[in-house]
């Protein structure tokens, strides 16, 4: 599953009125206005327990800016329109620790204490005296029951496993497949909502586990063909993998009832109230009392920031001369570090001529200036989003040095600037150029249409930027918008010719991963064709791009790009990673299926003006929001984030 730290975000109202709309709901005990006031917070932010019944909300809620949900939230993890931040109050087994990803032990325990790996099998020990908010004890049967249900929502992670069991009342023990590397698996594993088997066990039907490996054996994950997808959908297995994961989707349970550090206070469209659970097992270490989420536009949230009414966001990248502003208020503080997620490319749809000529993708490479795009982008010179070294679909910080060396990476083409060269490329493919603008081979006025999200300001400046570019060149050239609502959809369907996209960020250590993301899924609508399209006959289905199936991979040679990038992900072991990296890399780099522009860094932004002791600015701490908990949370696990004295 594609991961995306998307920048998108509706205008709201005020922050403000959001503010007194969602505490305003609260009052007396319920909202922490019965106990102590504000002049206790020094003190009991430090080494004593916080209590929220002495605190008032209206004073000491960490309030976060996030995007407009919609009315029609879930408290249920997996249904389409969950509860923004519902990992304030699940937490998984574990998660994404402050470690650099993906370094050796990446993962910090949180409902497992801890698990021991032993070749094929990995044994987990859950947390003693943990429990659930309803006060029922965290059990094996809850695990359990929560890898099924993630089996329902189609995690492939089932596909790996051998036996799920529990070998006596405080261990579960996952056995996989002797073909899965663990490396590659872990994080999927560590990826699973904890839930609790009390609410959510019902939907689960008498041998589900007994479906759920039979499906996965019959679909054959390592070699799947047209047939064995379709007899693993048919089969029973199948149908009731189907009928369990639809039934999932549509649950909404009347309450959350969660296993982490803080419980659901009250929540609507205006605002989400978290309240600090005295029962977690290292409630010791949360400091923040209350934690509100607040709808708010990327002006709100800037207004928010550096006017002391708001304290932190993470999804919103503010322009120079915000960012400039923030640093000058004296309360906002403006966080962007390069680091290994997306990668914003331009995405070929190679269906539409005359996207299918290497020529042409390449041209476009030299013809945008990528440097320029990323200042054009955020209205100044601060390179918020450096542009990519040369265009190879992973995320340069990610890669360089770990997996691609730099001077593999200097190998590679950078497709600096040059017209003479794009000039050159479109004439020996037949383009010619008359009176100043450019013809295809069959005579018509080329004509290009770079289709963008409309809303997302960050990629309507990027269509805008591109278009003048490919202009000044002498290419007709046009920027549309579309409905952010139907935009990624129409996408994935193949109804757009040029298009921008997060193009990498596979979710796992593994950097393989972001290939096989994009050009190994086994299922439609898709970025690439299938893994069971062998290229015979004609293909029906949609895909945004439709590069292959085979294609010849510098170090690999003539390969199935979809099953190659499926085996070697599930089963290419650690000392395998850069290599098999390195000619994918110089693959995209070569024949430009995706044109990677810049890569996305993380953007945060916190206020100081009520909360103190912030982690430092760091790839380290801002990994902590990727995965298992929310950030806030991990923060403080690790001894930082605590109230001032007087907020």
């Amino acid at each position: 599953m594609r991961t995306s730290r998307s920048r998108r975000a509706a205008a709201l109202g005020a922050v403000a009125a959001a503010l007194t709309l969602v505490v305003g709901a609260c009052s007396g005990e319920d909202a922490g206005g019965g106990g102590g006031g504000a002049h206790d917070v020094g003190k009991a932010t430090g080494s004593a327990v916080v209590d929220p019944a002495k605190y008032p909300a209206t004073q000491t809620a960490f309030r976060i800016a996030n995007p407009q949900w919609s009315s029609g939230v879930s408290y249920n993890p997996y249904s389409p329109n969950p509860e923004p931040f519902l990992n304030l109050s699940l937490i998984n087994l574990a998660a994404y620790s402050n470690t650099l990803r993906p370094g050796s032990n990446p993962y910090l325990p949180e409902m497992a204490s801890s698990w021991k790996v032993d070749g094929h099998q990995i044994t987990f020990d859950l947390r003693q005296g943990a429990k659930w908010q309803d006060g029922k004890p965290f059990t094996t049967k809850d695990v359990i029951d929560s890898f099924l249900l993630a089996g329902a929502n189609g995690s492939s992670v089932w596909a790996d496993i051998e036996d799920l069991s529990a070998p006596n009342d405080h261990q579960v023990t996952v056995k996989l497949h002797d073909w899965v590397v663990t490396d590659n698996v872990m994080s999927s594993i560590m990826s699973i909502w904890m839930l609790p088997s009390t609410q959510y066990g019902s939907l689960l039907p008498a041998g589900f586990d007994k479906a759920l490996l039979s499906y996965w054996h019959t679909y054959n994950f390592l070699d799947p063909t047209q047939a064995s997808i379709k007899a693993a959908s048919d089969s029973p297995a199948g149908k009731a993998v189907l009928t369990t994961g639809t039934n999932l989707a549509k649950f909404k349970p009347d309450k959350l009832i969660g296993n982490g550090p803080y419980t659901i206070q009250n929540s609507g469209v205006s605002g989400i109230l978290f309240r600090k659970w005295m029962g977690w097992w290292d409630q010791k270490n949360i400091r923040v009392p209350w934690v509100q989420i607040v709808p708010a536009s990327v002006t709100a949230a800037f207004g928010g920031l550096s006017g002391g009414t708001m304290d932190f966001e993470e999804f919103s990248q503010f322009t120079d001369p915000q960012v400039d502003k923030l640093k000058a208020s004296g309360t906002g503080h403006y966080v962007f570090i390069p680091s290994p997620v997306q990668q914003e490319s331009l995405v070929f749809h190679l269906a539409t001529y005359p996207y299918n000529l290497r020529e042409v993708r390449q041209a476009f490479a030299y013809i945008i200036k990528r440097k320029q795009l990323t200042q054009l982008d955020m209205g100044g010179k601060l390179i918020q989003d450096p542009p990519a070294i040369a265009p190879d679909g992973i995320n340069d910080a990610m890669a360089v040095p770990k997996y691609i060396t730099r001077a593999q990476m200097a190998k590679m083409n950078p497709y600096n600037y040059n017209p003479a060269k794009a000039k050159q490329l479109l004439e020996s493919v037949g383009f010619t150029k008359k009176n100043g603008k450019w013809y295809t081979p069959k005579g018509d006025l080329w004509k290009v249409t770079i289709t963008e999200e409309a809303g997302n300001s960050q990629f309507d400046q990027d269509g805008l930027a591109i278009a003048n570019m490919l202009m000044h060149f002498g290419i007709k050239a046009e920027e549309v918008n579309v409905n952010s609502g139907t935009y990624y959809n129409q996408m994935l369907d193949g109804q757009f010719a040029v298009t921008e996209w997060f193009m990498d960020w596979g979710g796992t250590p593994n950097p393989l991963a972001d290939f096989a993301a994009t050009f190994a899924q086994g299922s439609l609508p898709a970025w690439n064709y299938p893994i069971w399209y062998d290229g015979k006959g004609e293909f029906h289905g949609h895909v945004a791009i439709g590069v292959g199936p085979y294609a010849d991979v510098p170090g690999l040679g003539k390969v199935h790009i979809a099953a190659t990038l499926n085996r070697q992900v599930n089963q290419a072991p650690k000392s395998k990673w850069a290599e098999y990296t390195y000619d994918w890399a110089r693959w995209i780099n070569r024949d430009l299926p995706i044109l990677p522009l810049y890569n996305n860094a993380f953007h945060e932004a916190y206020g100081t003006s009520r909360y103190t002791k912030f982690p430092p600015d760091s790839e380290k701490w801002l990994w902590t929001g990727l995965g298992g908990a929310a950030q806030p949370v991990m923060w403080m696990q690790s001894g930082y984030l605590q109230m001032k004295s007087g907020s």
